[in-house]
């Protein structure tokens, strides 16, 4: 019997392969139809679409379903599609923050998922003096920070390497999600 489960243990991970790749890796803000888009294409052999939206579904309404006044996921399981929309602090560094909100689009089908994080803005307030002034990805991150418009951004590359890391941290949390169902 223990040779029949450390058997098992061993060929699990062979029969269920979770991979996920982002489509766009040489920028820390890519884009999508002119708007900043961080493209996940998740792998899961031998998942069917049913399992895949239910341990998303999970996920997601444990993570971001519980406060309506900063969240909000809507779901349909029939085209195992689920969206995510959110507002969460973004640390910049170690004394500056924002806020970003954001859309997570997720699909689901057979043996794999796409994710889609868009819709990205930020709320700054870099006085702390609670005046939030509300600027859209792509007027700050857009061509790695050098397309900024925003003059009161000193260092947008610090935006966008906080929300590629923001975007990739996501994506993990997904996957982990699947391989936990």
């Amino acid at each position: 019997m223990k040779r029949i489960l450390l058997l098992l243990l061993i060929l699990l991970p062979s029969y269920l392969q979770i991979q996920a790749n982002n489509e766009e890796t040489k920028t820390c803000a890519p884009m999508k139809g002119g708007k900043v888009c961080y493209s996940y294409n998740v792998k899961a052999n031998n998942l069917s679409k049913a399992r895949l939206y239910e341990a998303i579904q999970k996920w997601a309404a444990k993570t971001y379903g519980s406060d309506i006044f900063f969240s909000n996921v809507s779901s349909n399981k029939g085209k195992g599609s689920i969206l995510i929309s959110s507002k969460v602090e973004l640390l910049l560094n170690e004394t500056e923050k924002t806020f970003i909100k954001f859309r997570m689009r997720i699909q689901c089908y057979d043996d794999r998922c796409t994710i889609d994080i868009t819709d990205i803005t930020y709320q700054y307030d870099p006085e702390k003096d609670k005046r939030y002034n509300v600027y859209p990805a792509e007027e700050v991150i857009a061509e790695n920070g050098k397309k900024n418009k925003v003059d009161l951004i000193k260092d947008p590359l610090l935006f966008c390497n906080a929300t590629h890391y923001f975007a990739e941290g996501l994506m993990t949390e997904v996957v982990e999600a699947i391989k936990r169902r």
